[in-house]
């Protein structure tokens, strides 16, 4: 339960902060290129999707990576004087 808790702790911010400001950029910039009279890029909409996967990708490579420190840590707790 702790660790699906933690999962939707670090993934739902993951989503609405990189995926919305990643949407708002890309909104801005098409709104900026179309009052300027430019095209869009390709190139530059492909590096932002691989910098946006491989950002995803790290964190959830981080999440899973901490797994066995997170179940080594809860296996036993011990009673403590508060």
């Amino acid at each position: 339960m702790l660790d699906r808790a933690r999962l939707r702790e670090t993934v739902l911010p993951l989503l609405v902060l990189a995926g919305g400001t990643t949407a708002m950029g890309v909104f801005g910039g098409y709104q900026l290129n179309k009052v300027a009279g430019a095209t869009v890029d390709g190139v530059g909409a492909l590096q932002l999707a691989a910098c946006v996967t491989v950002g995803a990708l790290a964190m959830l490579a981080a999440i899973g990576g901490s797994r066995p420190l997170l179940r080594r840590v809860t296996a036993d707790p011990a009673q403590t004087a508060d």
